[in-house]
C-alpha cells in the first residue's frame, strides 16, 4: 500500500519502516528509565532498590518491603517479600566476601540440624534462588551458614559432631583405651612403676 491509500483511509501521517528510527526510540526510552531509576530526572529514583531490582528483577520490587531496626543479621539490613501467607527474609550483606562486595542471603532452616531453631542463611544471587528458597531446596545448601552450627564445610568440630547423638559414648565399644590398659596391667603384674 502506499501513502495515498493510508491518506485516503483517513491516516494523517504515514511512516515507512525503513524510514522510522526504531533503534534510537528504543535507546531514548531505556535511557529515559535508567535515569528516572537513578533519580538524575529530578525524582527520587529506585535509591536502595536499584541492587533489589539488578539482582531479583522487576517483579520483586512491588513486593520488597526494608525492615528498618532488624537485629536479625547481625546489623546487616532485613527485607521480606510476602504474598499472602507465603514469604521469604533477606539481609543484605555489605561485605559478603571481605572486599567490600555487597549481595543478599536468604533466611533458611539450619542445614546441619533440623532440631536447631537458629537462623541460618544461604546466598541468593537472582529470583531462581528465591524460587529454590521458597521450595524449600536451600535448606540443605552446601553454602548455608547457621548462626550457631556454621556452615556445612565448617571445619568447627562441634558443626562436625552434629550428626552424633551428644549423649552417645565416643567408644561404644569400650576399646579406645584398650592399650593405655593393657600396659597398666603389665606395670602393676611386673612391679615397675609407672
Amino acid at each position: 500500500m502506499n501513502s495515498r491509500g493510508l491518506r485516503g483511509d483517513g491516516f494523517d501521517h504515514v511512516v515507512f519502516a525503513d524510514s522510522a528510527h526504531r533503534l534510537q526510540l528504543l535507546l531514548q526510552r531505556a535511557n529515559d528509565t535508567r535515569r528516572a531509576d537513578l533519580g538524575w530526572d529530578g525524582g527520587d529514583g529506585l535509591g536502595d532498590l536499584r541492587l533489589v531490582r539488578w539482582t531479583f528483577g522487576e517483579e520483586i520490587l512491588p513486593l520488597w518491603r526494608w525492615r528498618d531496626g532488624s537485629e536479625l543479621a547481625a546489623g546487616d539490613r532485613v527485607a521480606g517479600i510476602r504474598i499472602s501467607q507465603m514469604g521469604l527474609t533477606l539481609a543484605l550483606r555489605s561485605d559478603v566476601d571481605g572486599e567490600g562486595d555487597v549481595g543478599f542471603d536468604v533466611l533458611v532452616p539450619c542445614p546441619l540440624d533440623n532440631r536447631c531453631t537458629a537462623h541460618a542463611w544461604a546466598p541468593a544471587y537472582s529470583d531462581t534462588c528465591l524460587y529454590r528458597a521458597l521450595n524449600g531446596e536451600l535448606d540443605s545448601d552446601p553454602d548455608s551458614v547457621c548462626t550457631v552450627h556454621g556452615g556445612v564445610d565448617d571445619d568447627d568440630q562441634e558443626a562436625a559432631d552434629l550428626d552424633q547423638d551428644p549423649y552417645e559414648d565416643d567408644d561404644p565399644g569400650g576399646r579406645a583405651d584398650l592399650e593405655p590398659q593393657a600396659m597398666d596391667a603389665i606395670r602393676e603384674t611386673s612391679g615397675s612403676p609407672r
